[in-house]
């Protein structure tokens, strides 16, 4: 198991801006009326980002990779991470409803870019074994992702159950995080996997199309 505390994360300010635009939220109304006033807003949302996460390999006969995986018979990186006590109280208490649909959205793009993060130091295991990792399973997360549709896994099947032995397995609590009744504390924080996938298959499936 791999802990990483208050790691450095990009701020993707166009993409909170992208998504605020796709929701057609007012910004102007709030006094962002244009990409300059949305970038700052949303950096002053990061400054009080503190990301820490905990993440472990399971191979695809472990008890535990079967029940987010099912029958695909994959290895995973299972990880949970959280971006901190200081941004839950940042967003806490906002003004209006136009704020608090920008700082949701936030969340949700600083969220993803964690775990994307926590990716790019999960490869670094799967590379030499012939492996890369698949785009992530969100088990539970706050804000849920916004990501196209996934093909069905065994997890909703086995949600309770799988976050409370992910928590026990990852030993969350050395992150400061616990789940109970349904709700993270801290609140923006996220249970996620990795797929590996063979880069041998993934070739050899893209030459027979």
């Amino acid at each position: 198991m791999r802990k990483i505390k208050k790691f450095k994360i990009p701020v993707y300010s166009y993409e909170v801006l992208r998504k605020a635009r796709k929701h057609k939220l007012d910004l102007a109304g709030i006094g962002l009326a244009d990409e300059v006033a949305v970038r700052e807003h949303a950096a002053g949302l990061a400054a009080a980002l503190e990301p820490a996460v905990v993440f472990e390999y399971l191979p695809p006969e472990d008890e535990t990779a079967g029940r987010i995986g099912g029958d695909s018979k994959l290895g995973y990186t299972a990880g949970i991470l959280t971006l901190g006590k200081s941004f839950e109280d940042k967003l806490a208490n906002p003004p209006d409803e136009t704020h608090k649909r920008l700082a949701r959205i936030a969340a949700q793009v600083f969220m993803q870019t964690a775990v994307s993060v926590t990716s790019e130091l999960a490869v670094r295991e799967a590379e030499p074994e012939g492996f890369e990792l698949g785009q992530a399973v969100y088990i539970a997360s706050c804000p849920e992702p916004e990501l196209p549709p996934q093909e069905a896994t065994a997890v909703p099947l086995y949600e309770n159950e799988l976050i409370k032995a992910l928590f026990e397995r990852l030993e969350a609590a050395k992150i400061g995080v616990s789940f109970d009744t349904g709700a993270f504390a801290p609140k923006y924080s996220a249970v996620f996997a990795l797929p590996w996938l063979s880069k041998k298959k993934k070739k050899a499936a893209a030459a027979k199309k």
